[in-house]
């Protein structure tokens, strides 16, 4: 073959072979590019399908809220049909609900679940709303989560008495009694020994002998009648300046130290955590008695980590105020609703109470019983308030939404 011709075959077979390659790197362009534009279709349309679900969670919770708030005042009866909590919430002091959430019209294919949770101990006043929606088409999820202030307790006055004792009425020993009633001392271990820092014993009603209008001294004295035996620590006595009256009970001894805490509503929380299995025995321990019960009380409850309060109701104390077993030994709050009526504590004997014991009347021949005023007395209904709160009504807690 001529060298001519085989250049020529040559130079063609090197074109062809360019051009199929040229023509192959093409079509992997339009591949790539082809498979670009699917998979950027995709991401599109995933990022699309995680919006609305995100958007039917986001509808959930706000359904919850409004359901939540349209309640007023009944709001506990959210909670009457309790379900299983979170395994992130699931010791005795929780309490969980789950609400039948309707779908968002503009999103039927979306499944919704909404769950409350509330705190029974630190803060049974907050619900936590926890929503979470699925797509049963493009099988997306999304879950967000914020919490409301709901109005069940009322906040504690800041300015309550610190004595040992608190009564609305006066007090007498009876013979041969045992009683110890030690101030709040400046040293939260020694008791009765420091100097104290408030009184012993305060009464909000002192009886006007001599009828001038005035509370003296040694009337104040004669009210509070304990011997120095029974006022270790330097315990003073203090009661008003001027005469009042407490006919009809005025609840002076109540409201002192609880505000506008109802009894209602502290039935209703004790209610709550004896329904959900809290006890003197689970862990955490029960927090919130409310007996009703005329029979005397033989438990020991409450620490000073987690301290408790006991409520005799007007209904326990209908003819005799409950009595307190001596082997009983109570960190927190007792607090007796006598409705004024002294002879209801006529002769009553207390256990050894380290916190306060207040009592709505007076204790006539008081036999027996320790009270050792401590800082921590109030502390299991005294709760934490979120800034800027109206406590009256039902509102979202800033800051507590989170997805």
């Amino acid at each position: 073959m001529k060298p001519t011709l085989m250049r020529a075959q040559t130079s063609g077979a090197i074109t062809l072979l360019m051009a199929t390659g040229l023509v192959f790197l093409a079509a992997l362009a339009t591949l790539y590019s082809s498979r670009s534009v699917l998979m950027d279709k995709l991401a599109g349309h995933n990022h699309l399908e995680a919006q609305r679900s995100q958007m039917a969670a986001q509808s959930a919770l706000a359904w919850a809220q409004s359901d939540i708030a349209m309640r007023s005042p009944q709001w506990l009866q959210v909670f009457a049909s309790p379900a299983n909590c979170p395994a992130d919430s699931r010791t005795p002091h929780w309490q969980c609900v789950g609400l039948q959430t309707p779908s968002h019209p503009e999103m039927p294919d979306h499944l919704n679940t909404v769950t409350l949770v509330r705190d029974l101990i630190m803060s049974p006043h907050v619900v936590q709303i926890r929503a979470r929606t699925s797509s049963i088409s493009s099988k997306s999820q999304a879950s967000v989560r914020e919490s409301l202030f709901i109005p069940v307790i009322s906040p504690a006055p800041d300015n309550a008495p610190n004595a040992g004792l608190i009564i609305n009425g006066c007090l007498s020993e009876a013979t041969g009694a045992n009683i110890q009633v030690c101030p709040l001392t400046s040293s939260k271990g020694k008791i009765c020994v420091d100097n104290a820092v408030a009184s012993a014993i305060q009464s909000h009603y002192v009886v006007d002998t001599n009828r001038n209008g005035s509370i003296s001294t040694s009337e104040k004295t004669a009210c509070m009648a304990l011997s120095s035996q029974s006022l270790p620590g330097g315990g003073s006595r203090s009661g008003p300046n001027s005469a009042s009256s407490r006919t009809p009970c005025n609840k002076a001894a109540w409201r002192s130290v609880l505000g506008d805490i109802s009894a209602q509503q502290l039935q209703a929380w004790s209610a709550a955590q004896e329904a959900n299995g809290l006890s003197a025995w689970s862990t955490p321990q029960r927090t919130v008695y409310w007996i009703d019960s005329p029979a005397d009380w033989t438990w020991s409850v409450g620490s000073a980590e987690v301290p408790a309060v006991l409520i005799f109701s007007s209904q326990a104390c209908a003819v005799r105020c409950p009595r307190i077993s001596a082997n009983a030994h109570i960190h927190g709050s007792v607090i007796l609703d006598a409705g004024c009526d002294d002879e209801k504590m006529r002769g009553w004997k207390g256990g050894w109470i380290e916190g306060q014991l207040v009592v709505e009347g007076g204790i006539p021949e008081w036999q027996s019983g320790i009270v050792w005023a401590r800082h921590y007395g109030r502390d299991a209904y005294i709760l934490n308030w979120p800034d800027g709160i109206d406590t009256s009504r039902v509102q979202r807690i800033n800051g507590s939404w989170s997805e």
